[in-house]
């Protein structure tokens, strides 16, 4: 259902190899051979039904979308799709596209084939299949023109074909030529792409390496590094080891801790470079919880909890304070504000008829900064005279909470991200009632009926305004608690420049783009 910023995996130690049975080898200095880590083996890399984290690199590399965000902005722009026309009743989408593209199997992009990725998607039914579950039909009056009629309006469509889990543009050819038993394609394209990204998935080689290389086919300009390599290394700390000592050129920061993010920093070889992402550090509460569980204690918590020193102390300089609903970038600043007021004598005055009670506080393991808040929100509520207890949540468990409620902690410490820069895409995920991600089962009625109204209307004001009013509405039921913005930080060689970042994920970092310095 949902993505994991790290896979769980057992704490073992990975050595990067110098060469692989079939000639490949890891990167060297000077080379065309980029080289990060991922911690864990990935999900199926399926276009249509991939939905986690680490293999986005390697989905946005493969394969494309017709829309894009422009570089860290809200701002949608073409990209196999030259232009576009929205009818004013939000019932017809007119794509114009781009011509002299090819598929990675040589293949030419066209209406056809945009129409049959589209179609493939609804029918595969996976994560990210809701995002054309309200096309009605197709018609393609152009080799070169796809016509998308809808079912009902829906506000935040663009943002979809925008999204890095948008419809992305797949072979038919390929699909078709590897299918087997009706599956379109799926088992074949789990370990190879066939999409009209800068690079093509070319080796899978579980527990060690998935490789991408430079796709022959590539319609824009071609890539510096040829070989892009994602080695699994399960331990964050031993991949910080290996960036240090340059066994890899980059890795994802959202894997280190802030004390790594900053003695990283100061290493003279190295940089860190620090992208805005659409993430929420946040404290979610159970509305079962014999303690947290009313309104009122909700409240209370909220009032309780220092956003300021809180986010200093576990992110440091790396992050910022919560000041909206949602996340920074979604709506212009201010639009849904969120700055509680800092009363801790309320907290102390609602937990003194439950002293002695234990409550439990679970923290998500895909980040260690998760585990920082815990300990800190564990030690304020012991003071206040709570027996307050810590559980990590792996993201098997995490996930199961929609369905098994005897699961659920008391309060729940984590991080999450929209699927794009569309509020809708952030709320219906995690807040809306019965949402896949709803994890405590929390709700705002209120904010429900306000976010259903926004995402029927054509009009983006409209939709907007709507959208404000179900954010409000939600950061008063106190369900979810925000503390911090979190940004996507970078951890690369300092020779290394032309990075392109995408809202709204970590990982949607570009590496057709990067190239030494001086390499032109």
């Amino acid at each position: 259902m949902r993505r994991a910023l790290r896979a769980a995996a057992p704490l073992v130690m990975v050595v990067l190899l110098v060469g692989l049975a079939d000639g490949n080898s890891f990167a060297a200095s000077g080379s065309r051979v980029l080289t990060t880590a991922i911690t864990g083996d990935l999900s199926p890399l399926d276009p249509d039904t991939y939905y986690e984290a680490q293999g986005l690199p390697i989905t946005q590399g493969t394969y494309q979308t017709l829309l894009t965000y422009a570089p860290n902005s809200r701002q949608i722009k073409p990209l196999l799709a030259t232009g576009w026309r929205v009818s004013s009743d939000g019932l017809t989408y007119t794509f114009n596209l781009r011509r002299g593209v090819r598929f990675s199997d040589g293949t030419p992009f066209n209406a056809a084939a945009a129409k049959s990725s589209f179609a493939r998607r609804t029918a595969l039914k996976g994560g990210p299949s809701y995002m054309t579950a309200d096309i009605k039909s197709y018609s393609t009056p152009g080799s070169y023109r796809l016509v998308i009629h809808m079912k009902r309006p829906v506000a935040p469509f663009l943002d979809y074909l925008a999204s890095p889990y948008g419809p992305m543009m797949s072979s038919p050819t390929a699909e078709k030529s590897h299918e087997v038993n009706g599956d379109q394609g799926s088992h074949w394209l789990a370990t190879h792409s066939a999409g009209s990204g800068p690079y093509v998935l070319t080796q899978v080689k579980r527990g060690f390496v998935y490789t991408m290389t430079a796709n022959p086919y590539y319609w824009g300009k071609k890539p510096y590094y040829t070989t892009v390599n994602f080695a699994v290394v399960p331990n964050p700390q031993q991949a910080v080891l290996q960036v240090d000592r340059g066994d890899l050129d980059l890795m994802f920061g959202s894997e280190a801790t802030t004390r790594d993010l900053n003695e990283l920093a100061q290493k003279g070889h190295l940089k860190v470079v620090n992208f805005p992402a659409l993430l929420k550090q946040e404290v979610w509460m159970n509305p079962a919880s014999p303690v947290f569980g009313a309104p009122a204690m909700r409240a209370a918590l909220r009032a309780g909890l220092n956003n300021a020193t809180l986010t200093k102390a576990v992110w440091g300089k790396w992050a910022t304070v919560s000041t909206n609903v949602y996340p920074n970038g979604m709506l212009p600043n201010g639009a849904a504000p969120d700055k509680p007021a800092y009363k801790p004598a309320k907290l102390k005055a609602a937990l003194a008829p439950y002293k002695g009670k234990s409550v439990v506080i679970g923290w998500y393991n895909a980040s260690s900064t998760n585990k920082t808040l815990a300990d800190l929100i564990q030690v304020q509520l012991q003071a206040d005279g709570v027996n307050a207890s810590l559980r990590e949540y792996s993201p098997a468990v995490l996930f199961s909470l929609p369905t098994t409620p005897a699961q659920r902690p008391d309060i729940l410490v984590t991080v999450f991200n929209p699927d794009a820069v569309a509020p809708d895409t952030f709320a219906r995920i995690y807040w809306y009632k019965n949402a896949p991600v709803n994890l405590l089962g929390c709700t705002s009625p209120a904010g429900d009926a306000a976010l259903d109204k926004a995402l029927t209307k054509p009009n983006s004001a409209a939709a907007q305004s709507l959208a404000v009013k179900a954010a409000l509405a939600y950061r008063d039921s106190n369900c979810w608690l925000n503390i911090a913005d979190i940004p996507d930080p970078l951890v690369i060689d300092k020779d290394i420049i032309g990075f392109r970042h995408e809202l709204p994920w970590v990982l949607s970092t570009d590496f057709a783009t990067m190239h030494p310095r001086g390499s032109g």
